[in-house]
């Protein structure tokens, strides 16, 4: 039996618009992080990303002052017929400092939701 993704996730996604930078060899490249949660992120963009391969990634909260900057392995990728859409990825070796602003954060999410 084949479990469809979503069923599968462990931590609440939140649909966000959060700039960001992937470091790849060739140099930054500027994203739109469109999915959130403590254990990973989507990322909308159509670079000929690797599954299964280690990313950097750097982005800003409101709830942290400094800019989180944590590995991503990635674990799927989206395609339509024009190529890529975006990736998904799980943070490895994220901080208990950023999991806590994450968790701040999403926390304001939900109460502009109300």
């Amino acid at each position: 039996m084949t479990l469809n993704p979503s069923t599968r996730r462990v931590n609440q996604r939140h649909d966000v618009s959060i700039p960001g930078v992937v470091k790849l060899p060739e140099g930054d490249r500027e994203v739109d992080i469109t999915n959130l949660s403590v254990g990973g992120l989507y990322i909308k963009d159509n670079y000929s990303y690797k599954n299964r391969k280690m990313y950097k990634v750097l982005f800003s909260i409101p709830t942290l002052k400094d800019e989180i900057a944590v590995n991503i392995m990635l674990r799927w990728i989206e395609r339509d017929d024009n190529g890529i859409k975006g990736v998904g990825g799980q943070f490895i070796g994220i901080k208990a400092k950023e999991v806590w602003g994450l968790t701040q954060y999403f926390s304001s999410l939900d109460s502009e939701e109300i």
